[in-house]
């Protein structure tokens, strides 16, 4: 049955789009024009060391950063135009965003990916491996200098806001779609405590998927036969089933988020963006403790 299902399902790895480039096949685009990689380090991290021609960008300046905004929600759509425009980001632009391969940039990649994909932007992908496998295979062509400023791009935001939930809307289906749980199984269970958030545990009928499980200890992702694995047998995620992913926070979500809608091509996966800083600290709202779901 197991291998009936992973054969039957081949078409989803077909239309898996270039969710993530390797190293060798960035290489071969460095001289397009219309290329635009991003390093989403700290400066001073991104100052000591990048990529040739990559540039700098800080991702919470897409959080909005007034402090009633607890749950870590999205900034003004045009502010988010407008910093996108700043990374020289244009309608035909290529884009590729990498990391140091730390937690906080992973996440960071993914976060901006998503932003991307919010904006109506589809023509991204993240580095695989980020940026140590690039120095394995590419040491020389790395640089300590910022590169010269990008004209400002001209990238038109297209909100599609269908790719978010809303806690009512999360509320209404909790038992009619299928609801992951990105933070690790620890967090899940209630052994520890997510950050920030009060009640532990999971929200009620979620599965435990965390977003660390689809990498390698390098920071590459796992096999295309692997990540079906645990989609489509485990999860059980069917073409056009909806699927809402939340974590602690956005960022943590978002990876999970990333990898179901770009690279497996489940376009009916949503995200709750406010995650458990809204619904694990709202004392009325069903959270299941000690339970695999």
């Amino acid at each position: 049955m197991k291998l009936f299902l992973l054969l039957s399902i081949s078409f989803f790895t077909l239309i898996a789009s270039e969710a993530f480039i390797t190293p060798s096949e960035l290489k071969n685009l460095l001289e397009e024009k219309n290329l635009v990689i991003i390093d989403v380090a700290d400066t001073a991290i991104y100052k000591a060391s990048h990529i040739k021609g990559a540039i700098n960008s800080n991702v919470n300046k897409f959080i909005n950063q007034d402090p009633k905004n607890i749950y870590s929600l999205m900034n003004a759509i045009d502010i988010i135009q407008k910093e996108l425009r700043e990374l020289g980001i244009n309608e035909d632009s290529k884009v590729v965003i990498y990391s140091h391969n730390t937690d906080t940039g992973i996440l960071n990649s993914s976060y901006l990916a998503f932003i991307l994909l919010y904006s109506g932007f589809e023509n991204l992908t993240i580095l695989d491996g980020g940026y140590m496998a690039w120095v394995f295979e590419n040491e020389r062509l790395t640089s300590s200098i910022s590169p010269d400023s990008k004209d400002e791009g001209n990238i038109l935001v297209k909100p599609q806001e269908h790719l978010l939930v809303s806690l009512d809307m999360l509320q209404n289906s909790l038992s009619s779609v299928k609801i992951l749980d990105a933070r690790s199984p620890q967090m899940y269970y209630g052994v520890e405590r997510s950050n920030k958030v009060f009640s532990i545990g999971h929200i009620s009928h979620a599965s435990s998927s965390y977003y660390k499980d689809k990498f390698l200890k390098d920071t590459t992702l796992r096999t295309q036969q692997e990540l079906d694995e645990i989609y489509l047998y485990g999860h059980e995620i069917k073409k056009n089933d909806e699927v809402i992913v939340y974590a602690d926070n956005v960022f943590t979500a978002s990876m999970e988020f990333y990898i179901l809608y770009k690279h497996m091509g489940f376009r009916n996966t949503k995200l709750y963006e406010a995650s458990l800083l809204e619904w694990g600290n709202a004392l009325d709202l069903p959270i299941t403790r000690f339970k695999w779901e």
